[in-house]
């Protein structure tokens, strides 16, 4: 996600999905035209990071090819080689730094070629329809110090996008260049057990179910469903911790020590998980983790909330809506960063708007956004056809303001609301792109709504 903080507020960053189902394409009947091949991952991940902070990755993954297509090569992102300005040059963070051992595929090396941060390996022998291969691909990494997501803050790991996310595959693997300033890589659910060993004891929070807060070095977690796997590993000594129960939710937060926002997040964000599944749906996952980092940005399971009370509400409201739109509903963010971006930003402005009793308080920062920068007409061109300015103000301003006016004028939050519900309902656990939300729209409404939704999607 990217997030305008208050009125006066500045550009932080984006984030978002693609759904795609550990052994096919969606786990219920898909609604998109020229969807990619079934082609899916269960990873086994493994951790251990040295007294010099460097950490080494096992991963072994099992590439499953349920399409009618052969493969002879198997396309992963990995973020982190492309984290540097000699791979990415208008990149402005930290570098990481990553170095290949081996890459194999069922027990014997394999060529593999590595560009920006795509990583192809090739088959000696092409997968075919209804097959699986074991690819495993070591390495070793250290991360970006205050880097972007994927960060290392003094005695904290911040682990986004740091293994290898298989591809997603239509006639060949479609794996775009890194762009910090949204999502630029596209992967899918899988199947994880990720276990991990540190020098030192840490507070663990991943995408899995954790339980207790509890320090510890070392440990295995797993869960299906998942689309990018996160972690973090957090200095105990740096952070307070509670545990607050929302439905059948447990909302595991961590705030820096002595930021007196404790309890106020732990009540806010109980309020608007039990809101959303009040209003929305069911979310069917038993755990969420909260850290009060600043790093504004949604994973599956695990939210990067603010550590200050002036950004608390809009942040907070803003990444947790993510789980329903990003998480629980997918979309291309490469080149559809609106389906959950947008969506996501309109959510939250109602949800906060209600709270104050009023139609427009929570949309403030979406007027701003909206009026900061000269807008695009369209909302789904690809992320490198934006200007940076013009992303966060289209995105995060403009859409979600057309999106309140058309419902102010046909039945208002109450009517949004149950609109946005039918949408999860009908799509949970699928990608959709423009058409699919256009065509859903149009029926939804029973009338013809061509004028509005062309005005901004092509």
């Amino acid at each position: 996600m990217k997030k305008w903080i208050g009125v006066a507020a500045a550009i932080i960053v984006a984030g978002s999905m693609l759904l795609f189902a550990a052994n096919g394409w969606c786990l219920s009947g898909c609604h998109k035209q020229g969807k990619p091949e079934k082609i899916g991952a269960d990873y086994e991940l493994k951790l251990v990071m040295d007294k010099k902070d460097t950490i080494n990755v096992n991963a072994a993954i099992t590439v499953a090819n349920s399409s009618e297509k052969s493969l002879k090569d198997v396309g992963f992102y990995l973020v982190p080689h492309a984290m540097n300005s000699a791979e990415t040059p208008f990149y402005e963070y930290g570098d990481a730094a990553l170095k290949i051992s081996s890459v194999s595929v069922n027990g014997e090396k394999a060529d593999y070629q590595l560009d920006n941060n795509e990583l192809l390996v090739d088959l000696e022998e092409s997968l075919g329809p209804q097959s699986t291969a074991e690819v495993e691909i070591n390495y070793r990494m250290r991360l970006p110090e205050y880097g972007m997501r994927l960060s290392q803050v003094e005695n904290n790991y911040y682990l986004a996008h740091w293994y290898p996310m298989l591809g997603i595959y239509k006639d060949g693997w479609v794996i775009e260049d890194y762009d910090p300033k949204g999502e630029s890589y596209d992967t899918g659910y899988g199947k994880y057990k990720v276990s991990y060993r540190m020098p030192e004891e840490y507070l663990v929070a991943t995408s899995a179910e954790d339980g207790q807060i509890a320090p510890a070095d070392s440990g295995t977690v797993e869960g299906e469903n998942i689309k990018d796997f996160y972690m973090a590993l957090l200095d105990p000594e740096e952070w307070e911790t509670e545990t607050i129960q929302a439905d059948d939710t447990e909302l595991r937060v961590f705030v820096p020590t002595g930021s007196e926002i404790l309890e106020t997040t732990a009540e806010m964000a109980a309020d608007a998980y039990s809101y959303f599944e009040e209003r929305i749906g069911d979310n069917p996952n038993r755990e969420l983790d909260i850290i009060a980092n600043d790093g504004y940005m949604e994973y599956p399971n695990v939210i990067e909330v603010a550590s200050e009370r002036e950004a608390m509400e809009s942040v907070l409201i803003h990444e947790i809506a993510h789980q329903w739109f990003y998480f629980l509903v997918g979309n291309d963010p490469f080149r559809e960063a609106w389906l959950d971006e947008s969506l996501t930003e309109f959510t939250s402005a109602l949800y906060i708007s209600d709270q104050n009793g009023d139609a427009d308080s929570g949309f403030r920062d979406a007027a701003f956004a909206e009026e900061a920068y000269p807008t695009e007409r369209y909302a789904n061109i690809p992320l490198d056809d934006f200007e940076e300015t013009a992303y966060y103000s289209t995105i995060y301003g403009k859409i979600p303001m057309l999106l309140k006016e058309f419902f102010e004028a046909n039945g208002g939050a109450e009517a949004a609301f149950e609109f946005l519900s039918a949408y999860y309902n009908e799509f949970q656990y699928e990608q959709v792109d423009s058409g699919a939300f256009k065509q859903f729209f149009e029926g939804y409404f029973e009338e013809d709504q061509s004028e509005f939704l062309d005005s901004w999607l092509k």
